[in-house]
């Protein structure tokens, strides 16, 4: 089954109305009243989550984006939108690679944690 390529009508400060075809995983959520270079197409958020004695909690946010007329070619093609803390880090395939890896070792020093935790919840070293 195909569907239709979704259009969304962007009223621009600079250029007016412009019609823009959404990518397949765009919200189709767009700002209005914005200028050309801030248009943006947003795929939904996907949180990343830790589990605590309360409940899970976000400790990043991601989200495909695209901004097609921004002056920086970077922002141009697809990417993803990576929220840490309060700020947003477009980020490419590398930079989400580096962050992955950078993850797993702050996962491996969460072990190294949790073994002393265990050793000293033992009985073992008073330190």
């Amino acid at each position: 089954m195909t569907t239709e390529p979704r259009t969304v009508t962007v009223h621009t400060l600079d250029h007016g109305p412009l019609e823009l075809r959404c990518p397949d995983w765009c919200t189709g959520e767009h700002e209005q009243d914005v200028h050309r270079a801030d248009i943006s197409h947003v795929g939904p958020d996907q949180p990343l989550q830790l589990p605590t004695r309360t409940g899970p909690v976000t400790n990043l946010i991601t989200a495909l984006e695209i901004r097609p007329f921004a002056s920086d070619a970077f922002l141009r093609t697809v990417f993803v939108n990576v929220e840490i803390g309060a700020d947003w880090h477009p980020t490419g395939l590398a930079g989400l690679e580096a962050m992955a890896d950078a993850l797993a070792e702050q996962a491996e020093q969460l072990r190294d944690r949790a073994r002393r935790l265990a050793v000293l919840l033992t009985g073992g070293e008073q330190r």
